[in-house]
C-alpha cells in the first residue's frame, strides 16, 4: 500500500456545455483522509474544499479551477475517502465536471504550473472521477463518492 504524496490538491473542469453560475451553482468537495496508528484506524476531520469557486467568478464551460494545497507532511495519511458535488442551476446543461488531482513533493512544481499546461489537456493530471450533469438537473445537487 501507497501513501498520500507530501502535497495533493484537486482541480475540477466544467465540461456542462454551460457557465456554472457563481451565484447559483455550487461545488464541494470533502475528504477524509485515513492512516492505521497503533493497529487503529485513524482519520482526521472532513475537509471541506470549494475548489476555488468560492463566489468570485463563474466558472465557464471549458475552464477549471483548483482547490487549496493540502499538507500530508506531518500527519502522513494513507489514503483518503471523498465526495465531490455540483449543483449547476442551467436547463441547457448537459456533460460533467471531471476531478482530477494532482501531486507535488516541494509545494511548488505543480504539473498544471507547466508553460504547456492548459484547460484542454487537463488530463495530465491524474482522473480521480466524473460527476454527470444533464438537463434535467436543474437546480439539483449531484455526487460521487471516491476512494484514493
Amino acid at each position: 500500500m501507497k501513501m498520500l504524496p507530501k502535497y495533493r490538491r484537486y482541480r475540477i473542469i466544467n465540461k456542462s456545455g454551460q457557465v456554472l453560475d457563481k451565484t447559483a451553482g455550487a461545488i464541494e468537495l470533502r475528504l477524509s483522509p485515513w492512516k492505521i496508528a497503533s493497529g487503529e484506524l485513524e482519520q482526521v476531520a472532513v475537509i471541506v474544499d470549494d475548489l476555488g469557486f468560492d463566489g468570485a467568478a463563474d466558472l465557464n464551460d471549458g475552464v477549471s479551477t483548483e482547490g487549496s494545497v493540502i499538507d500530508n507532511t506531518t500527519d502522513l495519511y494513507w489514503g483518503e475517502s471523498g465526495v465531490i458535488t455540483v449543483l449547476h442551476d442551467v436547463a441547457a446543461a448537459d456533460g460533467s465536471f471531471d476531478l482530477y488531482v494532482e501531486y507535488c513533493d516541494d509545494n511548488s512544481t505543480w504539473p498544471s504550473d507547466a508553460t504547456d499546461f492548459s484547460d484542454a489537456n487537463i488530463t495530465d493530471l491524474q482522473f480521480v472521477c466524473s460527476v454527470p450533469i444533464d438537463n434535467t438537473a436543474v437546480n439539483k445537487s449531484r455526487r460521487v463518492n471516491f476512494e484514493l
